[in-house]
């Protein structure tokens, strides 16, 4: 059984390394995309799109593989609405891995059906964003994880930094072209910044998942 629990945490971890190479893969294969106002998911768009694909939906797996490992930890009712909302960003990144979204030029009358459900999938993305503070706050108080909080808040600060970053370059950005993307309006770094931070937070928390579980096992 031990073995079991721990394959998760390892197949988590690995899910989400595989996640940023594979994403570093596509937009090497994908010169034409300017990563600087397009949005990662126009990766999708380009040759050997299929790879970014994988990659969103590799990470609903790895979402998945730490809901699993984490079943029996985090039962109080933050842990829990936590891992309601990672259930909800694994369906957003799962639908954003299906769905590919429309180029950012596109006029949103001429919008596509794919386009919309990829859009509504990217925007679960933030239910990942608010599951990092409650488990922030579950490891502050609960006595069982103190041991082991100092990474998840470090990597939850970054995390939301990124995040608060993303929207106040959303803010100045989007008015040089009235509220629409563009090659003038410059914020895909910061989207792709925030996704990253969003990865390595899920990393962080299945390896200390993992290390809370092998010190209740040694102590049992």
């Amino acid at each position: 059984m031990k073995s079991q629990k721990t394959n998760f945490s390892n197949i988590s971890v690995f899910l989400s390394i595989l996640t940023i190479v594979i994403t570093i893969i596509a937009h090497f294969a994908n010169p034409e995309i300017n990563p600087s106002w397009q949005p990662i998911s126009e990766t999708a768009l380009g040759n050997y799109g299929w790879l970014m694909n994988i990659a969103f939906s590799l990470m609903t797996f790895s979402i998945v593989s730490f809901i699993i490992q984490s079943r029996k930890c985090y039962t109080n009712l933050g842990g829990k609405i936590g891992k309601t909302f990672l259930a909800i960003s694994a369906i957003g990144f799962l639908l954003a891995g299906l769905f590919n979204t429309d180029p950012a030029t596109l006029p949103q009358e001429q919008g596509t059906t794919s386009g919309l459900i990829h859009s509504v999938g990217a925007g679960f993305l933030g239910f990942l964003i608010m599951a990092s503070l409650l488990f922030a706050w579950v490891f502050i108080k609960n006595p069982n994880y103190k041991k082991y909080k100092g990474p998840i808040l470090i990597m939850t600060i970054l995390l939301w930094i990124s995040e608060i970053y993303t929207i106040i370059d959303m803010t100045t950005e989007l008015p040089k072209n009235n509220g629409n993307l563009g090659p003038n309006v410059l914020i895909g770094w910061s989207g792709r910044i925030v996704l990253l931070f969003c990865v390595l937070w899920l990393i962080t928390i299945s390896l200390q998942t993992k290390k809370y579980k092998n010190g209740q096992a040694e102590n049992g």
